[in-house]
């Protein structure tokens, strides 16, 4: 599962519509996923086919989440874990971090030390060093300060990488060695794939610093943990020929780097017999292939990945860069300089694409949340520290009825504000239920009102009508006030469908000219049809497109929604409240909670 963190195979953001907060799978649970055994319904069952059928343990997870089968924590890490050990590691963050601020996990130290480990791995293959030097001083600090030696290892482990990559390469292998020594002496749950991980980083540094003889004895060690027996741990499938065909592929590059050819050839033909089952991960071949001048051959795996990503539509990511490097450079190796250059000036480009999705990706939006979460933690720390003596001083002091009284004042307070915040909240989610409903009726209102008033235009009037005819004949304001209706309803119509109120900058003038209202009937339309002003007007409808972000995008931020509505933040604070009366968060906090119950 580990190895990718080493080579950084990203997959680019895939924001999917989440229907509910916390990381809601957004596979829905159709007929389709009927036919899964219950035995398959467990956590297990999810690990079991993530490499060999991800699009079954897809549906396993939707399963679960659905009819919620574990506690929601549990969900997110399952999931996360799922999506990261396939490589989409964007993907895997939203869900380690809807872990990571659950109470579940932060107030239990294994659970919340054993997420922090995750959120590192996710940030390592990210290339995020900033972010994971600050996510591995929190897991270290943890660590010591629980006595917790497995996460120590971790945390030391990715400090000695950090400390390599900044070129204090021999500080860096003696950390990481004192961190695998660490591992080793434990009986940790996860103690193996730490290990692997920790001895294929290993051998990928020794290999690239032409350490063949350190990379050797590694090797053995990595061997001799692939083929024990170990008790109580759940395997993947396909992860034993995944991780026997890296082996091959480390011991073909040690083994040639020592001049045993014959050797180096044997596990390459047995790193080709495991490709067959395991056709990911190629890149750990290629430094033995170049060596001996296997062109064509790096050029064959490298295009068969290449056309693999463009069918799954996975093309701006790291691991595309690698393959488009070692194309050139093999094209270039074998004299073919034109399409050499053509893959660089591509790597070139899928470089500069990859820091300017990263800059946008909403990823770096979630660093800013998980600061903010990271200090509400502390803040909850102190806050119970202070309950905790003020109860000892109760127990001691006469002081405990004017203490139950400010608690009592308190809660009453809270479920006051609490009770009021819930019953808006589920007013505004009920508008946001028969929106659509209403719209629909709105438009079949609108199409028939035209069809009647084209009926009407269509008739003529007879020259002679009795007085009982005539009353039926329309006064002339009665036929004024229908058109006015009907400019009305086309106003509202080209308002709404082509989301004019989105615009921040949208004026009466661009509106008259659009739907051709005459310059004095637009202000008294909105005051007679809508019983309000054009300003107001255009801002409620901003303001219930807020809502229903706020509710269906738990990771849009209070400025993307404002932005998104077309209104600068603090003007749609203010309006959010004196319609609503309560905040944007509240009300996505509400929403929240709202959703934890039900799960």
């Amino acid at each position: 599962m580990y190895e990718k963190l080493v080579v950084g195979v990203v997959a680019l953001l895939l924001i999917w519509n989440s229907n509910r907060a916390y990381g809601q799978s957004v596979i829905s649970t159709s007929q389709e996923d009927s036919w899964l055994e219950d035995s398959l319904l467990t956590e297990d069952a999810v690990y079991e086919y993530t490499f060999t059928d991800f699009d079954k343990a897809r549906r396993i997870m939707a399963r679960l989440r659905s009819e919620r089968l574990l506690p929601a924590f549990e969900l997110d890490k399952v999931e996360g874990d799922l999506y990261f050990n396939t490589g989409h590691y964007y993907q895997a963050l939203i869900y380690y971090r809807n872990a990571l601020v659950n109470d579940s996990v932060r107030l239990v130290p294994e659970r919340y030390m054993d997420q922090l480990h995750r959120m590192i791995s996710c940030y390592d293959c990210l290339h995020n060093d900033e972010q994971k030097a600050y996510y591995v001083r929190l897991l270290l600090k943890e660590a010591e300060a629980e006595g917790n030696q497995p996460m120590q290892s971790v945390a030391l482990f990715n400090m000695g990488k950090m400390i390599y990559y900044q070129g204090q390469k021999e500080d860096g292998y003696k950390m990481m060695l004192q961190a695998v020594s660490l591992m080793e002496q434990t009986d940790y749950k996860y103690k193996y794939d730490n290990l692997r991980y920790n001895y294929n980083t290993l051998l990928v540094f020794y290999n690239m610093d032409n350490r063949p003889q350190e990379a050797l004895e590694i090797s053995n060690r990595l061997e001799r943990i692939l083929t024990s027996q170990k008790e109580g741990v759940s395997e993947m499938q396909g992860l034993e020929a995944r991780e026997e065909k890296s082996l091959c592929a480390h011991r073909a590059v040690i083994y040639n780097d020592l001049g045993q050819k014959e050797e180096a050839r044997k596990q390459y033909e047995r790193f080709l017999e495991l490709r067959e089952k395991y056709g990911r991960d190629d890149y750990l071949i290629w430094p033995y292939l170049f060596a001996i001048k296997k062109y064509d051959e790096i050029i064959r795996m490298n295009t068969e990945r290449e056309k693999r990503m463009k069918l799954e539509g996975d093309t701006v990511n790291y691991h595309m860069t690698t393959i488009k490097q070692s194309l050139g450079k093999a094209y270039q190796m074998k004299g073919d300089y034109r399409r050499a250059a053509a893959y660089f000036k591509q790597l070139a480009v899928l470089r500069d694409s990859i820091k300017v999705r990263e800059q946008q990706s909403a990823a770096l939006e979630l660093a800013a949340i998980y600061d903010s979460n990271q200090k509400d933690l502390q803040l909850h720390k102190q806050e119970a520290e202070i309950q905790r003596h003020w109860i000892f001083l109760i127990f001691l002091l006469s002081v405990s009825i004017l203490l139950g009284f400010f608690l009592w004042w308190t809660v009453r307070y809270n479920r006051l504000e609490s009770f009021k915040n819930r019953a808006m909240a589920n007013t505004i989610n009920d508008l946001l239920v028969y929106k659509e409903d209403l719209e629909q009726k709105r438009k079949e209102n609108f199409a028939l009102r035209e069809e009647l008033e084209a009926l009407r235009q269509n008739q003529s009037i007879p020259e002679e009508v009795s007085e009982a005819e005539s009353a039926k004949i329309a006064v002339p304001d009665e036929k004024e006030n229908k058109l006015d209706r009907l400019l009305f309803d086309r106003l509202v119509r080209a308002i709404t469908d082509r989301k004019l109120f989105l615009q921040a900058n949208i004026s009466r003038e661009e509106l008259i000219n659009l739907v051709h209202i005459p310059k004095n009937k637009f202000a008294s339309l909105f005051r007679q049809y809508a019983g309000t002003t054009f300003s107001v007007y255009m801002n409620n409808l901003r303001l219930m497109h807020a809502a229903e972000l706020l509710k269906n995008q738990p990771n849009y931020t209070i400025t993307a929604v404002a932005a998104e509505c077309g209104m600068k933040e603090s003007t749609f604070y203010r309006l959010f409240v004196n319609k609503f009366g309560m905040t944007p968060m509240d009300y996505r906090c509400k929403c929240n909670t709202d959703d934890k119950k039900e799960e």
